[in-house]
């Protein structure tokens, strides 16, 4: 019973996005979203998930407590609208200074922060999506 609930809350957290780099994952899982499917893995207290393949996108984020996750997401720069998602900025708004890693390692100017939060019965996300600039980019939301 204690690892059933284990279990779920552990994808829960999963599901938030996803694992530390250089370790082996916990858990994999794909969750549904408002922008298509996303697949997840965890270690620990950092998620990483992975999403939009032709654009390796990613996101990052660290358990803050409560249910409450931050981090970033991370994409390929393009012009291509299909693969704006979950973020529309183009090839020409990947103005940021830093850089961050995509899914496949490499370096990218387009990318942004993203906060969100699980919901009590661990079957819910919702989270919201801005730009490096911190230009807010809209809601997110997800469902097992």
């Amino acid at each position: 019973m204690l690892l059933g609930f284990f279990r779920l809350r552990l994808s829960t957290i999963v599901f938030m996005i996803c694992v530390a780099f250089g370790t082996t994952p916990a858990l994999a899982e794909t969750w549904n979203s408002d922008w298509g499917p996303v697949q997840v893995e965890a270690d620990g207290s950092t998620f990483i998930a992975r999403y939009n393949n032709p654009v390796s996108g990613v996101i990052v984020m660290r358990n803050q407590g409560g249910g409450n996750y931050s981090g970033y997401w991370a994409r390929k720069c393009t012009s291509n609208r299909n693969y704006q998602i979950p973020a529309p900025v183009y090839s020409s708004e990947g103005s940021c200074s830093q850089t961050r890693k995509t899914a496949s390692g490499a370096n990218t100017r387009c990318w942004g922060i993203i906060s969100g939060h699980a919901d009590a019965s661990d079957t819910r996300f919702m989270g919201t999506f801005s730009t490096c600039n911190g230009r807010r980019i809209g809601n997110w939301n997800g469902w097992r």
